[in-house]
């Protein structure tokens, strides 16, 4: 079987990075290959800075947020990690067949570490194209397109992939048009695996009350809004995960410090879901949730593709309204077949660019 290096955005304390790295590398041990993460450990793009002492308050109160991190996805990646792209682009030569550019923004000089400068890690330039294979999977830039200063060296680099996928229709159409080639468009790698292959490292939370899970990216005040909608239905309890042991206004059971571990059973034990995160919609759906997909303004499209693909679009709400119209049942059969089609058609490209 081939040996696979996957490089991807996994060391920022990042929910949704974590996940999907840990799921396209499982799901590549799952069929067989020796897969792992090439553990580049870039710079944070938006590192938190505070004044002393409180900077050392912070670290220590993280300190167990981190741990989770970093035990959730040790047996993950190499044992070798690189802290630079000197490091990267002078002494790689690790003994893979396969490199592999995995999803995440990671083609998003934004997300890169290199404070709006392309990052030639993540289009895979350390590696020879004589040795190594290159292959792309969901690899996204986001909203991010190329300066004409950028496009030379976007088509040098991508131009050594022998196949290219994005996570995106608009990211995809924008890199064919690039290119000049069909840039095939995939699921995140979060939803190559179902549930119960989640569950295998979910880890448990002392819950005992029925609650709504809150996940969110930025507007908490607005998420929590509509949690209480459907709180003040159904009794249950409000909880949200946050990075302080501070409780936001409206949250019941405040849950600091998660993993992505506990992540992952605080999804599978919510009574319901609402969110803003397209991780967070991805989870919900491939959970089987009832759930809120709060509109994000800023950058809705993955959020806004996934449910059209899987006839969910009713869930995508734009105003706290619409809440009392929202359907309580929901066509689980028909969005699972869905789901289950788009899965077979992700996988199917991915073993095709690995073995052809």
């Amino acid at each position: 079987m081939k040996k696979i290096g996957i490089v991807t955005i996994h060391s920022d304390l990042n929910y949704g990075a974590a996940l999907q790295a840990y799921a396209l590398n499982q799901y590549l041990r799952n069929k067989g290959y020796t897969s792992e993460i090439i553990n580049y450990i870039k710079i944070p793009n938006h590192p938190r800075e505070y004044p002393f002492p409180v900077n050392i308050a912070y670290k220590l109160m993280n300190l167990p947020r981190f741990r989770r991190y970093r035990s959730f996805l040790k047996s993950s990646v190499s044992q070798r990690a690189y802290h630079s792209v000197e490091d990267m682009m002078t002494d790689f030569s690790d003994d893979y067949d396969i490199v592999m550019s995995g999803s995440d923004q990671v083609w998003n000089p934004t997300c890169g570490g290199l404070i709006d400068k392309l990052n030639p890690v993540y289009y895979l330039a350390f590696a020879d194209k004589d040795k190594y294979k290159k292959i792309a999977y969901a690899s996204s830039l986001g909203s991010y397109r190329f300066a004409d200063d950028e496009k030379p060296r976007i088509k040098q680099w991508l131009g050594e992939y022998s196949h290219l996928s994005t996570r995106e229709l608009s990211g995809g159409e924008y890199l064919g048009e690039l290119l000049g080639i069909e840039v095939k468009v995939v699921l995140d790698p979060t939803l190559l695996l179902n549930k119960n292959g989640w569950m295998e490292v979910a880890r448990p939370v002392g819950i005992s009350d029925k609650y709504i899970l809150v996940y969110y990216i930025d507007e908490i005040a607005e998420c929590v809004a509509y949690a209480r909608k459907i709180a003040d239905k159904t009794g249950w309890k409000v909880a949200m995960m946050t990075n302080t042991a501070k409780r936001f206004p409206g949250v019941d059971i405040n849950i600091p410090f998660c993993g992505p571990a506990q992540f992952l059973w605080l999804f599978a034990n919510a009574q319901y879901v609402v969110t803003n995160s397209f991780h967070g919609t991805a989870f919900s759906v491939n959970f089987n949730k009832d759930f809120i997909s709060v509109i994000k303004r800023n950058s809705p499209q993955r959020a806004q593709t996934l449910l059209k693909n899987v006839g969910l679009s009713d869930r995508l709400l734009t105003d706290i309204s619409q809440v009392e119209s929202l359907s309580d049942i929901i066509d689980w059969q028909q969005a699972n077949a869905k789901l289950e089609a788009l899965r077979k058609d992700s996988t199917d490209y991915l073993i095709n660019a690995i073995e052809n």
